[in-house]
């Protein structure tokens, strides 16, 4: 039947729920019976039918929604006419590009599939999980960043006298307390998030890859900064001991020889870095023992003259004392650096040995930095201690003589040039192969030798260290105040990342949890610390910002190719002389096939529910944050009764409301458990990185970890 509206225009008015009599004799195809709707969610009571009433008077306010089987035979009619195969998504829209073909802006339909997977299937995915690295044990973890926290004594001891002075023991043994703020945090992290990439993966697995690579970019500048402050630190050191003989050598030739060495030797032995960061770590506190005990007996035979004298060199007034002692603390941090490494490789310590492996860092490091400080101050006077010699060598000497010194300025050698370097080596690569998992960066970066070396991502750290020491002009002390922002920075982003851990992956199991209250605290103090190290010298803000935003930007270009690539093709697109010249005539046919190989690796999402809401939350977390032109929902079953009734319908749905993502749906019979997901991976082709979930609730029985690299997408 037909109606008016009133504008006098005829349109058709369609029974759809009600067939009388005189239609039986049509040919009008049956309702489907309703596949096990799911109840109303609704507070309203819903009618089951229309009345002749609704079809003759239809009231908007108060008329019915469609019922279920109605509902579903509209769907399925209108895909009929829209969805055919082999085709592509093109809707009624503007395009951007009015001068171009701009099909490469759509994608396929997406398609309903079931996967089966055999017990065979089943089975090599459970070995190829029980297949476990050799993981270190807490002394040989501890010995990596140990090399860092432990050897900072040589160039963190003559930056903390000229600040805090005779109070110098005073601030390193404070800034070494502090320490224990970042224990539970760290703590809580790597038991909720036990993956290699520290503060990256953290935060990307708590917020997104934008605030990711926030992290990246840190613990990128933390990594480089370390390496080159220690070959910088170990090459003055040597240079102040032989300074008659290596007259014709520059110490910044010596420094990225120390570099290059080092860069060789984790191309050609990286299996093996823990045994030698060991043996660094080894011989250097055996190294400060011998030095300590040996001072400790000259303090005694002497007396305390030389440390009375130095006390009475201290500020004076209770201002100048708090000011020097508080920018004392602040310098000091460079004395405890190495620590925010660990975090770095924690998925090759051993779950039980990573509390220990914290505990035994942090007590070393107190047990060494404040009371060597102390020996120094009471053995060295005030006047030979601000020289700007090298202090432990000069007291060694003092204390015992020549060889000791000798075995001070070599195990200097080892730990700072040696073990410092390999420090930030480690911890850069194993980020850089983070970050190519996540297809941020080529997958070349995730290449590595018969050695372990991963030689992409080594050449890349010797590149940028030698990069980082020369835009400094090859001095110490501008790359040093570069690591005096950098490390708190990398500290205050842990606060952060347990923030939003609490915040927003509250439900992510963990058999640890740090207090609120304590984490703020952390963050606060590093903002504090922060300032304490910016005041004085404002203008190693501007240095740090500068080498910061390089890298971040860097990294958000390499994430950004598709968007880039649409913007050259938008510059193409706006320029006819660029269609018609010769030697740039048909570039956009090579901008379209890159895009297109950039985009065409899929993302899984492992869906639970069939809520639209939550599945539109997914795919725009996903299309936020990767670069991907397909999505596939998996959804794993064990009953078929049990499979969500909207589920294929909302898929489809969604893929029509996405045209430049295709979406399939597919059914596993399964168990959701990491098995299944190894299994699942390795069938459809798919890294484990590129799956995403919802947030697993305490009850779920495994860990994040044992997913092996699954990304959390919802809360």
């Amino acid at each position: 039947m037909k109606d008016t509206n009133s504008d006098g225009e005829e349109k058709a008015v369609h029974h759809t729920n009600t067939v009388n009599d005189e239609d039986e004799g049509d040919d009008v195809p049956p309702l489907p019976a309703p596949l096990s709707p799911r109840p109303s969610r609704t507070l309203f009571h819903r009618r089951p039918y229309l009345t002749e009433q609704d079809v003759e008077d239809p009231d908007p306010l108060h008329a019915p929604p469609p019922s279920f089987a109605q509902s579903e035979f509209e769907t399925i009619i209108r895909r009929q006419r829209n969805n055919q195969p082999h085709t592509l998504k093109i809707p009624n829209i503007p395009t951007r590009f009015p001068n171009l073909d701009n099909l490469w802006e759509f994608a396929g339909w997406g398609s309903t599939s079931y996967v089966e997977l055999t017990p065979q299937d089943l089975e090599l995915a459970s070995r190829r999980l029980a297949e476990k690295p050799i993981l270190l044990d807490a002394l040989r973890a501890s010995s990596i960043a140990g090399n860092g926290m432990y050897g900072s004594v040589f160039y963190a001891f003559p930056a903390v006298a000229v600040a805090a002075g005779i109070f110098s023991p005073l601030a390193l043994l404070v800034a070494c307390l502090i320490l224990f703020l970042f224990r539970p945090i760290l703590r809580e992290l790597g038991s909720a998030i036990r993956m290699n990439g520290a503060i990256y993966s953290y935060l990307l697995q708590c917020s997104g890859k934008t605030m990711g690579l926030v992290g990246a970019a840190a613990i990128f500048l933390d990594g480089v900064a370390t390496a080159s402050v220690s070959a910088a630190t170990a090459s003055a050191y040597l240079s102040g001991e032989f300074g008659g003989v290596l007259s014709g050598i520059k110490e910044s030739a010596v420094a990225l020889g120390i570099l290059a060495l080092l860069a060789m030797v984790g191309l050609f032995n990286l299996r093996g870095s823990s045994t030698l960061a060991a043996s660094f770590t080894t011989i250097h506190l055996a190294t400060m023992t011998i030095l300590m005990v040996a001072a400790a007996v000259t303090w005694a035979r002497h007396g305390s003259e030389t440390l009375k004298a130095n006390w009475e060199l201290r500020p004076q007034g209770s201002s100048a004392v708090a000011k020097s002692i508080f920018y004392g603390i602040c310098i000091a941090f460079l004395g405890v650096t190495g620590f925010e490494t660990l975090p770095t490789y924690i998925e090759n310590i051993k779950p039980a040995s990573y509390p220990v492996t914290l505990d035994i860092c942090i007590y070393t490091v107190i047990s060494l930095n404040a009371p060597l400080m102390l020996l120094v101050y009471a053995i060295l006077p005030t006047s030979d201690i601000l020289s700007g010699g090298n202090i432990l060598s000069l007291l060694a000497e003092r204390v015992a003589g020549k060889w000791l010194r000798t075995l001070v300025v070599v195990d200097c050698m080892l730990v700072i040039g040696g073990g410092g370097v390999l420090l930030g080596m480690i911890a850069m690569s194993s980020m850089l192969q983070q970050l190519a998992r996540d297809r941020v960066i080529p997958s070349a970066f995730f290449q590595t030798l018969p050695t372990g070396g991963a030689h992409w991502s080594i050449m890349l750290f010797f590149i940028i260290a030698v990069l980082l020491y020369a835009s400094s002009g090859f001095n110490l002390s501008t790359i040093s105040s570069v690591f005096a922002v950098t490390f708190p920075t990398v500290l205050l982003l842990y606060s952060v990342s347990a923030i939003l851990l609490k915040f927003d992956r509250h439900r992510l199991p963990r058999n640890y949890q740090a207090n609120f209250g304590g984490t703020v605290f952390a963050f606060i103090t590093m903002v504090v610390v922060l300032a304490g190290n910016i005041i004085p010298t404002p203008k190693i803000l501007g240095l740090f910002l500068a080498y910061f935003i390089v890298v971040l930007g860097t990294l958000v270009g390499l994430r950004s190719r598709v968007k880039l690539a649409r913007i050259a093709m938008w510059l193409y697109d706006q320029n006819p002389v660029l269609q018609r010249w010769k030697w740039t005539k048909g570039w956009e046919s090579g901008i379209v096939r890159w895009m297109v190989r950039l985009q065409k690796r899929p993302v899984c999402l492992w869906v639970k529910g069939d809520d639209i809401y939550n599945l539109v939350e997914a795919i725009l977390y996903v299309r936020k944050n990767e670069m991907t032109s397909r999505i596939i929902f998996l959804h794993a079953y064990e009953n078929a009764l049990d499979i969500p009734s909207e589920m294929e319908a909302n898929s489809r749905i969604l893929d029509e409301a996405f045209p430049g993502i295709t979406i399939d749906l597919i059914f596993l019979k399964g168990k959701f458990n990491p098995t299944l997901v190894e299994a699942v991976s390795e069938k459809l082709e798919v890294p484990k990185s590129q799956m995403f979930m919802n947030t697993m609730g305490s009850s779920h029985g495994f860990d994040l970890s044992d997913y092996g690299g699954v990304r959390v997408a919802n809360l």
